[in-house]
């Protein structure tokens, strides 16, 4: 009976201390930070023009295609739309970027293989970052994470988009 007792009592400690002390049940992003950083805000006004985009003409003699990529703002500060088009085929994708503790401004640059670029962000220093990449196959079109980061921009997946 004194294990029932004792078990009873150590719950009703644990949900005091949720209940009754904010400060126990508050998340980092509830308190506006994580690891050190600021809360990002939702933007104001979210620009309809596209933010960074890719276009490449497709070898076709008869038709005028295109392989094009553009990329969006939405309301979230890392959120974006990715339109994308092959021939007469067209999609869109959100994608996330990461927090990496500075401001994150997309670009496009074009991959080595045909009908195909990379999206990422430049670091803080100048330097391309890869994040996605968008390709057409025998499957239509593609659009893949190729490099994942932590905080502080570190690459978590080794050199595999270069």
């Amino acid at each position: 009976m004194n294990n029932y007792l004792s078990g009873f009592f150590g719950a009703l400690v644990c949900l005091g201390c949720v209940w009754l002390m904010p400060s126990c049940n508050n998340s980092a992003s509830d308190q506006g930070t994580a690891a050190g950083t600021q809360k990002l805000e939702d933007r104001s006004k979210v620009d309809t023009q596209a933010v960074a985009t890719y276009k490449e003409k497709i070898k076709d003699v008869l038709n005028d295609w295109y392989f094009s990529v553009q990329v969006y703002e939405t309301k979230k500060p890392l959120d974006y739309v990715v339109n994308m088009g092959y021939e007469e085929v067209e999609d869109a994708d959100t994608i996330h970027f990461p927090d990496l503790g500075y401001a994150i401004k997309p670009v496009i640059q074009k991959a080595a293989d045909p009908l195909s670029c990379y999206i990422g962000f430049t670091d803080p220093k100048g330097h391309f970052m890869y994040f996605k990449g968008v390709w057409v196959d025998k499957n239509g079109l593609n659009i893949r994470t190729v490099r994942s980061y932590a905080k502080g921009g570190a690459d978590t997946q080794g050199a595999g988009a270069q």
